[in-house]
């Protein structure tokens, strides 16, 4: 008798484990609310302010916010407009996007679909999948990104910056810079270096006294 129950109680335990995992697999990546599930709260052509350390970090402006409290997620859409501070409160970039997520705990932005950040130094940044991971005060990208400087055009494919878009680093750069073409249309259009005009009666020995 013993052993039954305790084979019934094994076999019980194996169930409830194959249930949980199969249960597991289908429920959504953390963080994301699941398909169908209603926000606490929705929004409608409205800005929120995001502070760090007491101190205003961004400001979010969207068409539509929608917000899942349990899994403290912001989802934007209707186009976004993003305007970020750095700790001093000095204004560093606006950016601009279809859609995105922000991580309500962390204060990370997503920016998805025609994203376009520019600094107030000059720097713009056109993708279409951008990070800002608020912390680091990072700007990450692993779509292909097209970089603007006031001297360059820089063309590649992963990028990492700081919050000015000053000290940047493209993963894999592609293509010819604006800086290159300009020097191929330099080497191209520069005229020969032309031999100074000598008088024949100079180059044949010297010009004839008339007397």
């Amino acid at each position: 008798m013993k052993d039954e129950r305790a084979s019934f109680l094994a076999a019980f335990a194996i169930a409830c484990f194959l249930v949980q995992g199969c249960t597991d697999l289908t429920k959504p990546p953390p963080g994301e609310p699941p398909p169908g599930e209603m926000p606490e709260q929705e929004l409608f052509d409205a800005t929120i302010r995001f502070f760090q350390d007491d101190a205003l970090s961004s400001v979010l402006h969207a068409g539509r916010i929608r917000k899942y409290q349990k899994q403290s997620v912001i989802l934007l859409d209707s186009n976004i407009v993003v305007d970020f501070y750095n700790p001093e409160g000095k204004h560093t970039i606006s950016l601009w996007a279809d859609s995105g997520r922000v991580d309500e705990s962390r204060k990370d932005l997503k920016a998805m679909g025609n994203v376009v950040a520019k600094s107030d130094s000059g720097q713009m940044l056109e993708t279409d999948l951008l990070r800002w991971e608020n912390r680091s005060r990072r700007i990450i990208s692993d779509a292909p990104v097209k970089l603007s400087t006031p001297s360059d055009t820089i063309y590649g494919t992963g990028f990492v910056s700081d919050e000015h878009l000053k000290n940047w680093h493209v993963e894999q750069p592609t293509g010819t810079t604006f800086r290159e073409l300009l020097k191929q249309g330099e080497r191209k259009t520069r005229p020969e270096a032309q031999k100074p005009f000598v008088p024949d009666s100079v180059a044949k020995g010297g010009m004839k006294d008339g007397g």
